[in-house]
């Protein structure tokens, strides 16, 4: 079976003009018409963004507690765990997150869940085998704002857990030793 696509219908010489405007495909300027971006000097600004043009990260709640453990951990040459998810975003955090620290002199590893075995989400005994082989600082990415019994695990363990994930939690939070979240 062949997979269809179905667009949303947008103006015609909209499309053409901000395609021949910007010198990109039809597709792109009818996808970025549909997402509300229908100026060639909007585009550009989408498609190459500027890093004046994000928002201060210090904004979200504890950053600075995020900031400050993890300078501790590259200083103390702790052992750091990367905990993903297996999808495009999991993955693309967990390589991003490794080669930030890398790049400021840590050496973290990271654990990407067998998605058949394992299934989706912040496991209580992934955290508690970490921590029996030395990690006391473990960040999770892409996942953990509902992660209650994973970070209850971590603090019986002792280390101390970091959940940066973009879904939306429930009414309360678990107890991690900090959570970024952008909601």
């Amino acid at each position: 079976m062949q997979a269809r696509w179905n667009l949303l219908a947008a103006p015609e010489d909209r499309v053409r003009e901000l395609a021949s405007g910007l010198g990109i495909s039809e597709l792109t300027a009818r996808l970025l018409i549909n997402r509300g971006v229908d100026s060639p000097d909007e585009a550009a600004a989408f498609l190459c963004p500027q890093l004046a043009q994000l928002h201060d990260p210090f904004l979200m709640k504890d950053m600075d507690r995020v900031v400050d453990r993890l300078v501790r951990a590259l200083e103390q040459r702790e052992r750091i765990l990367i905990y993903g998810d297996y999808d495009v975003d999991g993955i693309t955090a967990i390589v991003v997150l490794k080669r930030a620290l890398e790049m400021l002199g840590g050496d973290p590893e990271f654990y990407l869940p067998r998605r058949l075995e394992e299934g989706y989400g912040l496991k209580a005994d992934v955290i508690t085998q970490a921590a029996e082989k030395g990690y006391r600082l473990i960040i999770s990415v892409d996942s953990g704002i509902r992660a209650f019994e994973a970070c209850q695990a971590a603090l019986q363990a002792g280390c101390e857990l970091i959940v940066t994930d973009h879904h939306l939690p429930d009414k309360s939070l678990p107890p991690a030793f900090a959570i970024l979240n952008p909601r």
